[in-house]
This record gives structure tokens, C-alpha cells and sequence, in this order.
């Protein structure tokens, strides 16, 4: 119930999310936008008390989804209009039902690209929601080994990492998620074709030493960053560094020697000016 509880608020960011290629358009556009908001209003009353709320109004709100789905078939109204019908399953607590309705959404993925990916996670939420972790991280692996570019195939590692942290989880745990994150981003890398797409990865392995509070290989791979990729805001590493140092690892000497090198090495960058501040201070 507690998790139940803390999904109305993520749904209504989606829901948002949902009608902002809408905005501004006219004619049959602006009348498909007038019926969306008004099935989003429908679903409001269901997602501020999913328990309570009698089950006329759950119908009233699927059903005005699901004429939406059917009239713009083919469209991206009708794959928001399908996706909140799963949400307001959810909510409800009506799993199978959820499940159900986002595989839908997992048909054609050639053709869909992306979108199979976030209907593969909004199942991993249900698991999730449902409190069967392990369906929940099968189907998150599934995604990333199967959509290893997408958005939240990139996402998904640190979100595994951040759930064992939240659940207190044991420390060989999280480490084990840590490191399944850092070999994750690390053969990814064999398969870009541009150093930007490197770069972008060897800071996800960085990120993932800092969510799983691995200071000292987080330095490490910092000062890859900063010197594999040295085109790329050098001195932002440096400043994360000097954070590391500062604030984790209560070594200040070691934290201005990183201010410093920002200061000299990278005089016209905007940290510069912050760092000699900072500097200054201690």
C-alpha cells in the first residue's frame, strides 16, 4: 500500500508529459486535445484516490481513453491513450490488468523504436509497484539487452543501483549492481562510433561509482574523463572531483589541488571564477 500510494504523483508527471505535443494546435488537432484533457480530468479523480473512487469513475475514465484510442488509431494519441489505461490499472492495484495493457504497446518494436522500451519498464514498474523485485529487474535487464541505446536502457543501470541503496540493501548487493552498471556502459562503448558517445558512457561509469558511493574508483574514473577527453569540459570532472574530496572523503588539501588546476588550466571556463572563490574561503 505505501508504494501504492507514491505512484499517483509519477503518473501525473506522465500524464503531463503526454499532451505537451498537443499544445498550440488547431482544428481536429485542437479538438483531439480538448478530448485528451478531458480524459485526463476524468483520470485525475482515479489517481488522487485510486482505492475510493467507485467504480463507475474508473470505467467512465478508461472508457474515454479507450474511444480515443480507437478513433486515432495509428497516431501517438492513441499510444498515450493506451499507456494511461495502464496507468490507471495500476494504480488500482489491478496488476495482471496493467501488464496486460502495456504489452500492447510491445508489439512491432522495429517500428516503435523507443516506445517498446518505456512499455517494457512501465511493466517493470508493476512487478515493481507489486513488491516482486526480481520480475521487476529481469524485465529492466531485458530492456537494456534488448533496447541498449534507448534512453532509459541508459537510465536503467543507476535506477537499479539507487533501488538496492533505497531498500537498504546488503553492501555485496549493491556493489554487484555497481559493477554490472560499470561493464554495462564499459561494452557499450565497443559499439559507438563517435567520441562523444564515448565520452557520454565513460561518465555514466563514473556516475555509477558515485551512486553506489565508490569514492576512489569514481576519482579514477574521473581522471579518464578528464584526460581521454580532454575537448569535452574537462574542468566539470575536476569540479566533481574537488566535490568527492571535499565533501566525501574530508580531504581539503586534496580538494583545493582540483580547484587549482581548474583555475590554471581552464582560466575562461565558468568554474573558474567559482573555484578561486571557493579557493579563497578555505
Amino acid at each position: 500500500m505505501r508504494k501504492l500510494l507514491r505512484m499517483p504523483k509519477l503518473l501525473t508527471v506522465l500524464l503531463a508529459l503526454s499532451v505537451t505535443g498537443l499544445l498550440g494546435c488547431e482544428g481536429p488537432s485542437f479538438r483531439a486535445e480538448r478530448k485528451m484533457y478531458k480524459a485526463h480530468k476524468l483520470a485525475e479523480r482515479v489517481f488522487k484516490n485510486p482505492r475510493s473512487t467507485p467504480p463507475m469513475q474508473f470505467e467512465e475514465a478508461v472508457g474515454a481513453y479507450r474511444k480515443i484510442a480507437s478513433e486515432y488509431r495509428g497516431s501517438v494519441l492513441e499510444v498515450q491513450a493506451e499507456f494511461s489505461i495502464g496507468h490507471l490499472y495500476l494504480v488500482r492495484g489491478n496488476f495482471e490488468e496493467a501488464r496486460a495493457q502495456y504489452k500492447k504497446l510491445t508489439l512491432d518494436c522495429e517500428e516503435k523504436g523507443n516506445l517498446c522500451a518505456e512499455a517494457h519498464f512501465a511493466i517493470g514498474n508493476t512487478y515493481e509497484v507489486e513488491q516482486s523485485w526480481p520480475q521487476a529487474e529481469a524485465e529492466y535487464k531485458f530492456i537494456m539487452n534488448t533496447f541498449p541505446f534507448s534512453a532509459k536502457s541508459l537510465d536503467l543501470p543507476l535506477y537499479v543501483i539507487r533501488h538496492y541503496l533505497k531498500e537498504k540493501a546488503a553492501p555485496d548487493k549493491v556493489g554487484a549492481a555497481v559493477d554490472q552498471a560499470v561493464a554495462y556502459y564499459t561494452n557499450l562503448k565497443a559499439d559507438t562510433e563517435q567520441e562523444k558517445g564515448d565520452f557520454v558512457l565513460q561518465g555514466l561509469v563514473s556516475r555509477s561509482y558515485i551512486e553506489g558511493q565508490r569514492w576512489l574508483d569514481a576519482l579514477d574514473s574521473l581522471d579518464k574523463l578528464t584526460r581521454d577527453y580532454p575537448d569535452f569540459n574537462p574542468e566539470e570532472a575536476l569540479w566533481v572531483k574537488a566535490l568527492i574530496y571535499s565533501n566525501k572523503l574530508r580531504d581539503k588539501e586534496k580538494a583545493k589541488e582540483e580547484l587549482q588546476k581548474i583555475v590554471s588550466d581552464y582560466p575562461e571556463s565558468k568554474l573558474a571564477q567559482k573555484a578561486t572563490i571557493i579557493i579563497d574561503r578555505m
